[in-house]
């Protein structure tokens, strides 16, 4: 009993791989899981991460006998190839259907000049820094070092805006031509749903408008398509594909113990004399991409719903430490409107003792939170009045992604009006 949940294009995956992930009875590896699947079989010809997430399949059902197992294909459009039908697709779902059993596919649509703004819009974001706040603003760092955050702590914010960070004329022309191409060119609305409509038994698509209006309709017509239980409806209201959640997504940052802040935690007593060698178990990924020295002591941090947190692991796995007042990131928590945890990563947790993980937790409270809020506003105004376009841009851009995919969804709209594959709400 297994199903995935497609991103045809903007439709909110996240929003699906959470929600769906609350549910005890779903079992859900991340989307970028599942997108490391894809790519390793479809552009390296690689299926072991294939033949790894069905032994996963069976370990958790062994667990769970009575579960549904849940895929939610996050980037169908980037790692799927073009055409749609060709022979390296068609392999590799076939696959996916014989090694995890699946066979329903939930096919949200969305309006075509929505996907085209949305999906410009986050290109336009991609320009400017994928949402991350700006390094320096407001001495805003990814890494901080603990002895230069006690140096800092009574300093005041001097950034109103990011005048002296990010440019304020931002249009779709900046765009990279890879970006624009890609936008214009895999809306192929109709081709996606003829490519799996082939190979998969159950493919039931449904407007992703419903889900501003009823997404517990949604959400109850999918768990009786699939005979699973959807009983958790307390994210189904919130938010978590908007431009503010994203700030927190993006924004992660890491505490470093540096040695001075070592030798005054063991004369404090909060620690034991450190021997010389590597502190932490580290991936060779976070010493190379991350330029993460495995000789020094660090622990990774983030800010998110607490709900969200006990769920989602596109970043890694992150447990709930702490949780932040209204009063210390007012605007944070405004534009979230959900009480805000400080998650840390599971993987860093264990090196550090419970004193010496609140001596951090204290320098989050007291050096990391007004930097963030500050910066969430900054930022929040900037995203809003420089970088989203709130209409199209009508000119030649906008023609060629309708003369391309036009026709895709003129097909579609057939189907929508015709075909008996339409999600029923209950």
């Amino acid at each position: 009993m297994s199903f995935m949940v497609l991103n045809t294009g903007r439709v909110a995956s996240q929003y699906f791989y959470i929600n769906l992930s609350l549910q005890p009875k779903i079992i859900m590896p991340s989307r970028y899981k599942f997108d490391n699947v894809a790519k390793s079989f479809i552009k390296r010809r690689y299926k072991g991460p294939l033949k790894n997430l069905a032994q996963y399949k069976k370990n958790e059902l062994k667990k769970k006998p009575m579960a549904c197992f849940g895929i939610v294909f996050h980037s169908a459009r980037r790692n799927l190839v073009y055409p749609l039908s060709s022979k390296k697709n068609v392999d590799f779902l076939k696959a996916v259907k014989d090694e995890l059993k699946l066979n329903t596919i939930f096919f949200p649509v969305r309006d075509p000049d929505k996907v085209f703004k949305s999906e410009m819009n986050r290109q336009m974001a991609r320009i400017v820094g994928d949402w991350s706040f700006p390094l320096g603003l407001n001495g805003w760092k990814k890494k901080w070092s603990l002895t230069y955050c006690k140096t800092i702590d009574k300093q005041d914010l001097i950034h109103d805006d990011c005048d002296d960070f990010l440019p304020k004329d931002i249009n779709y022309e900046n765009l990279k031509e890879s970006s624009r191409n890609f936008i214009i060119s895999t809306s192929k609305v109709h081709s996606l749903y003829n490519l799996f409509d082939q190979i998969f038994e159950n493919v039931k698509f449904f407007e992703y408008e419903y889900l501003f209006d009823a997404p517990k309709k949604i959400f109850r017509s999918m768990s009786e398509e699939k005979g699973f239980s959807f009983s958790d409806f307390s994210l189904t209201k919130t938010k978590l594909n908007s431009l503010p959640n994203r700030f927190m997504i993006y924004n992660n940052f890491c505490l470093v113990v540096d040695r001075q802040t070592q030798k005054n935690w063991h004369e404090k007593g909060i620690s034991k004399k450190e021997k010389v060698g590597i502190k932490q178990n580290i991936s060779l990924k976070r010493i190379l991409f991350d330029k993460q020295n495995p000789f020094i002591r660090s622990c990774r941090f983030k800010f998110e719903i607490p709900e969200v947190m006990r769920v989602c692991e596109d970043w890694g796995k992150y447990e709930q430490i702490d949780l932040i007042s209204r009063n210390e990131m007012p605007l944070t928590y405004d534009s979230i409107g959900s009480v805000i945890g400080i998650g840390v990563h599971c993987d860093d947790r264990p090196i550090f003792t419970k004193e010496e993980m609140n001596e951090m937790i204290k320098t989050i409270h007291l050096v990391i939170c007004p930097r963030f809020d500050k910066n969430f506003k900054i930022l929040l105004d900037y995203y809003r009045n420089n970088v989203y376009h709130k209409e199209i841009p009508i000119g030649d851009f906008y023609n060629d992604f309708k003369k391309n995919n036009e026709q895709e969804f003129l097909e579609f709209d057939k189907i929508l009006k015709n075909s008996n594959n339409r999600l029923k709400f209950s």
